[in-house]
């Protein structure tokens, strides 16, 4: 779902047969058996995919992602409140894959080093949060700006789940391949992970 409580969203997929017929992530499903399903609660998405008469005809509306260079250029500037994670590695999908939304204090957006902070949806007790490290800071010593996917506890410190080597401000700007902590190899391998605005402005304003 959105950050509203509505819509729903392909998150993960987990048959190769699915991404050959064209499936993405991040896709929205717009239609049930042809009844229009955009802007309705996820619950009652749930409901309609439940009760729904077989064979089934989902129909989704494909996004578009942040995933390689030249291909987010067009990306707005500005901050995004929901960020979709997704096609990290199964050994880490579990701490990498979701939705993250943005930090806040009230009405003030949180901020670590000087950069917006986005929390993983989920229920950890220490929360999962994407961060910016600048190479400037006293504790960096992988000698490069990145930014960060780990645990709060772990903020400016090396251990994270993710990492990948950027400037951008915006994440959705980032336009080189991120990489994710492989236990077997004990280090950081480059993956396909893709990362997309979760939410709908228009959305957020309406509701």
């Amino acid at each position: 779902m959105d950050t509203t409580g509505r819509n729903a969203y392909v998150s993960s997929i987990q048959k190769q047969e699915n991404l050959q017929k064209g499936l993405k992530l991040a896709a929205q499903i717009i239609k049930i058996n042809g009844h229009n399903a955009k802007q309705k609660k996820h619950g009652e998405i749930l409901e309609l995919i439940k009760k729904a008469t077989l064979p089934m005809m989902l129909t989704f509306q494909p996004r578009s992602f942040a995933t390689g260079a030249g291909e987010n250029e067009n990306k707005s500037s500005e901050t995004p409140v929901s960020l979709l994670f997704g096609g990290a590695p199964e050994s880490a999908r579990n701490r990498v894959d979701g939705i993250f939304t943005l930090c806040k204090d009230g009405d003030e957006e949180k901020k670590i080093n000087g950069r917006n902070i986005w929390q993983r949806v989920d229920e950890e007790s220490d929360p999962i949060i994407l961060w910016y490290w600048p190479e400037t800071h006293d504790n960096n010593s992988m000698k490069t700006s990145v930014w960060m996917i780990s645990r709060g506890s772990q903020i400016n410190t090396q251990n994270a789940y993710a990492c990948v080597a950027d400037t951008s401000e915006n994440p959705l700007q980032i336009n080189v391949a991120w990489k994710v902590f492989n236990k077997e190899a004990r280090n950081f391998l480059e993956c396909k992970l893709n990362i997309c605005d979760a939410v709908d402005a228009d959305s957020v304003q309406k509701y």
